[in-house]
This record gives structure tokens, sequence and C-alpha cells, in this order.
């Protein structure tokens, strides 16, 4: 349960970004490239049917030089993804949308 507190700041952070939001207009073949480390985004209610389908897909880049620096409880898991040369997770790169994979297996908490 939150604390008054708690409440008080999701209550805050949701009217900033409801103040500050953009809606983007997107159309059949569009791509959206978000930061989640630098902004705060969330998506439509959307249902899959026979003619209309969404295909979602994580992507973790990085550039070393460009790169900002994380907080200390990220770098870890940032170091699993980019610096793990014994890996041996396979990724979902087949144009299909309904593959799954379990990444959280090796990328999660």
């Amino acid at each position: 349960m939150l604390s008054s507190k708690q409440r008080e700041a999701l209550d805050f952070v949701e009217t900033l970004a409801q103040k500050n939001q953009l809606v983007l207009s997107m159309q059949e073949g569009d791509l959206t490239f978000i930061n989640n480390f630098g902004i705060l985004h969330s998506r439509e209610a959307f249902e899959d049917d026979v003619t209309h389908t969404r295909h979602l897909v994580r992507m973790w880049l990085k550039n070393d030089n460009s790169a900002w620096k994380l907080p200390g409880p990220l770098e870890d898991g940032n170091k699993r993804v980019f610096h793990n040369e014994h890996s041996t997770e396979k990724w979902n790169v087949l144009p299909s949308p309904r593959l799954s994979f379990k990444i959280v297996d090796l990328f999660g908490p």
C-alpha cells in the first residue's frame, strides 16, 4: 500500500506527464525509438485482430562514447547485455510478430 507521500509523488508525475505530453500520430510502417532512460512513455490500447497486428520489439542499443552514465543499480544489467561474451541468448530477429522468447530469464532483475 502506498503512503500519502508516495501517492502525492505519483500524482505529481502524472500531472507533469499530462501537461507535457506529445501524441504521435502513427501510420502503418512507422517506427518509433524511445530512450527509456530519458522519457516517460505509454502506448494507447490496442487489440490484435485478423487484419491489424502490432509488432513491438525491444532493442538494446549502446554507443559507449555517447551513452549516459547509468545509476549503479542499472549498471549490472547493462553489463550483462553488452559485455557478456559467454551469453547464449538468442535474439528474436526474424520478421514474425508471434515469436516469443524469455528475455527476462537472462536480463531481468
